[in-house]
């Protein structure tokens, strides 16, 4: 069992990482925007703040980024 979130908040699980680099991707491609330019890099560390900052569901998780 993996220890909780709030104790080892430096690092992610697996599972984790797959569930933001889906969203990451869809938002991509939703938005049209090349993996290698300046807007995926913004795209991702405002994704890596909201989670980072308590959001976990993948829903809103989609929804914050589509109105940032």
């Amino acid at each position: 069992m993996y220890p909780s979130r709030e104790f080892h908040s430096d690092f992610f699980r697996p599972r984790e990482i797959e569930l933001l680099q889906c969203i990451f991707n869809a938002a991509l491609e939703a938005n049209e925007i090349k993996c290698n330019s300046p807007e995926a890099e913004a795209l991702a560390k405002r994704l890596f703040t909201l989670y980072q900052g308590g959001v976990r569901d993948a829903a809103e998780l989609s929804d914050r980024l589509k109105a940032a």
